[in-house]
Formats: structure tokens, C-alpha cells, sequence
């Protein structure tokens, strides 16, 4: 699919995506404790991975496939292995370049016939285990599962650790639900407790929703994005409201999330090591700051989707905006908006340049082949940027 996108003005209410990270959470918790989500949009591809990985599971299969999604993979390979299972795991080609060197590294007394996809585990868990942190928070979350379904257990951490944000995100939701998970300093403590059973709504993904705070940014319109989660006290997505506030928006949540565009944006510098998934949506406002910008901690960007520094610098460049990776830091030259180039762009399997391009061509113009590889994470994404006043056409 291809969407041709023209010059826009972007205003409006629209529900966030579905959180991707809490989501993919809150499916595996149906492992420990009774699980009643009520869903009211489309699920995104990972959304339904994750379902069907955990059906697989239930069901006693002896092989899984997931797709792209890198978040089920990391977090099922421990759980699989504290179920006692024996299983074959694959994925797409995207999630057939994902290393896991950290976890075979640290299972010591499981198996596993491959070093990546696709690959057969099996063995068991000990009830201590040493990861280094660097590679992924996503295993992490995945053994604090898992040490649940054992009956409890340690995880040391060698630094750096990466992504810190999505493994606070995992302890707090067990503590709410009545468990007892402590995480201090570069330990966590899993101390199983009963959990009680949860019934709502998938909360509204913040990263995911910035790209609608920015398309109003960049078209000088305002929105309000509903159905997001309260933000908790740790650093984590949740905090790209302050972060666009910080760069001159009007940006605040109340609520709801209210953002309304200003004459001008402020560069900035930053880490995003504990928020990675942020990198994207600051790129694309730093496009038109006035500025240098300068996104530091950036080497994780590498092992996603696609190579986020390079798809970021050669997004940004088609765009007209000049970007260059110096020192584990991607420095961006902002313009001003009207210098904003007509792009054109090719989804690199990357959902969230697809995004960052949909966004930047809605100021003068562009198109982004492979459209529908938004899908991974937000299957509405075109059509909500029209229902908020893209002129977008999909081929």
C-alpha cells in the first residue's frame, strides 16, 4: 500500500493507539491470573503475536511463530522455560536479525539449538539469574514472569542497563496486582504473592500517540488524544508530554493528553537509553527546531526494527533536514517549517518511520511506500491522521 500525502492541517479528539508494551504485558499476566480484556479498536500485529503465543502455551503446542514482534520473543523465551516447555520458535526476517546472545548467555541450564531464529528451547530456569542489561529489558521482563511461576527468584543485572523504563513498567504492574517485586539498585527480588485478576481497557500507547501530537506540532493545529494511562512517577514513554513542552509546545495531560502548536520549537539534548522507542518522535520535531538537537544513548537503535540511526539520518535527509551520528549521539540541523522538503519513502519494515515520514509529509507533501507496515503497532494510523485532517490518499 502507498499513502500520498499533501500539505494538512491537523486538529481534532482522537483515542491513542493501544499500548504495545502494557498490552503484550497485561496477555502474558492471563498465565498467572484470571485476564478479561475489553478491546473497542483493531488489535495491532504484536497485540495479536503475543495472544496467539500465549494460546500456544496453554494449548501445549510444540511450535510458535511470531512474526516480527520482539517484545513476545524476549519475554516468552524464560516463561516458556519455567512452563517446562520444549519448543520451536520462529519469526520474520526482521525478528531473525534480533541477537539473543544475553539470554543464552544467562540461561545456563536451558538449551538452545541456535544462537537466533529460527531455534528449539529447552531445560529449566535456576532461581538466580545473572543477564547483562545492554542488550535488552525485554528478557528481564519476561524471568520476572517466569520467577513468578516457579515461586520466586533473583535477577542480577550487569550494567548498562538499557530500557529501564519498560523493566519498571513490569515490577509496577505486578505490584499492583498484589505481588511483591523489588528493584533495587541492579537486583530484582521476585517474591510471588496472589494476584488478583484484571478486567479493562488496553491503555492508549504514549509513544505511539506522539506521532499524532506531532502532526498537529508540525501543521500548527492542536489535538487531544484520549484513553492514555495516568502517568506513574518513574521515567518512562509517558514522559515525551514534558519533553515536547521542553521543545515549546503547549503540551500537558489532564485527563487526556492536550497539545497545541506554538511559532517555535526549541532544540534539545537528551539521552533516550531508558526510552528508546521515543528516539523517532524527537527526531521528527527536532526536524523543525530551532537548532541543534542532540539525542544521545542511541547504540540500542541499532537492533530494531530496522537500524534506527541510519533509517532516522536518511529519513530526515530525504525530508530535506540535515542528520549525522556523531559519538553514540544523533545530531540533528532543524529548519524552519516551510523548508521542509516534499519526501518520499519507502517503509524499511520499521513501523515507526513509517510514521515519522506520514508525519513529516504533512507539511508540504510526501509519500511512504509499504504504508501498511504500521500495522505492527497501530493498524489505525492512517486513518486516524485522516479523520484528524490529513489529506491522505492509500493506494
Amino acid at each position: 500500500m502507498k499513502a500520498k500525502i499533501s500539505n494538512s492541517y491537523i486538529q481534532g479528539k482522537i483515542n491513542a493507539p493501544l499500548s504495545k508494551s502494557l498490552g503484550i504485558r497485561l496477555i502474558f499476566l492471563s498465565l498467572l491470573t484470571k485476564v478479561a480484556l475489553h478491546v473497542s479498536q483493531e488489535l495491532s500485529d504484536d497485540l495479536l503475536v503475543a495472544r496467539n503465543s500465549v494460546n500456544a502455551l496453554k494449548e501445549g503446542k510444540d511450535y510458535v511463530y511470531l512474526r516480527g514482534s520482539a517484545t513476545t520473543l524476549r519475554m516468552f523465551i524464560p516463561i516458556a522455560l519455567a512452563l517446562g516447555k520444549r519448543i520451536k520458535i520462529d519469526g520474520d526476517e526482521t525478528l531473525r536479525r534480533r541477537p539473543l546472545s544475553a539470554i543464552i548467555k544467562a540461561l545456563r541450564s536451558a538449551k538452545f539449538s541456535s544462537n537466533s531464529l529460527p531455534l528449539i528451547i529447552e531445560g529449566k530456569l535456576e532461581n538466580e539469574t545473572e543477564i547483562e542489561g545492554w542488550e535488552s529489558s525485554q528478557y528481564i521482563s519476561g524471568l520476572i514472569y517466569a520467577y513468578h511461576m516457579i515461586g520466586g527468584g533473583k535477577i542480577k543485572i550487569i550494567p548498562p542497563i538499557s530500557s529501564r523504563s519498560y523493566i519498571e513498567m513490569t515490577v509496577d504492574l505486578f505490584n499492583r496486582l498484589g505481588s511483591d517485586v523489588k528493584f533495587e539498585g541492579n537486583e530484582i527480588y521476585v517474591n510471588p504473592k496472589p494476584l488478583r485478576s484484571y478486567e479493562g481497557e488496553i491503555p492508549g500507547d504514549y509513544a505511539l500517540a506522539s506521532f499524532y501530537a506531532l502532526a498537529s506540532l508540525l501543521t500548527k493545529g492542536k489535538v487531544e488524544i484520549l484513553g492514555l494511562y495516568d502517568p506513574p512517577d518513574y521515567f518512562g514513554d509517558h514522559n515525551i508530554v514534558e519533553i515536547i513542552s521542553k521543545m515549546g509546545a503547549k503540551s500537558y495531560y489532564l485527563n487526556s493528553w492536550i497539545v497545541e502548536a506554538t511559532d517555535e520549537y526549541l532544540p534539545i539534548k537528551i539521552n533516550i537509553n531508558d526510552v528508546p522507542d521515543l528516539a523517532i518522535s524527537i527526531a521528527t520535531l527536532s526536524a523543525i527546531a530551532n537548532g541543534n538537537s542532540e539525542i544521545q544513548g542511541v547504540e540500542r537503535l541499532k537492533i530494531k526494527e530496522s537500524d534506527r540511526i541510519s533509517t532516522i539520518i536518511s529519513t530526515l535527509s530525504e525530508f530535506g533536514v540535515k542528520a549525522r551520528y556523531v559519538s553514540s549521539s544523533i545530531i540533528i540541523e532543524g529548519k524552519k517549517r516551510e523548508e521542509i522538503k516534499r519526501g518520499r519513502i519507502i517503509c524499511p519494515a520499521d513501523h515507526r518511520i513509517a510514521m515519522m515520514s506520514g508525519v513529516l509529509s504533512l507539511v508540504n507533501g510526501g509519500e511512504v511506500d509499504n504504508a501498511e507496515c504500521v500495522n505492527k503497532s497501530n493498524p489505525l494510523f492512517w486513518q486516524d491522521l485522516i479523520k484528524l485532517g490529513g489529506k491522505i490518499s492509500l493506494e
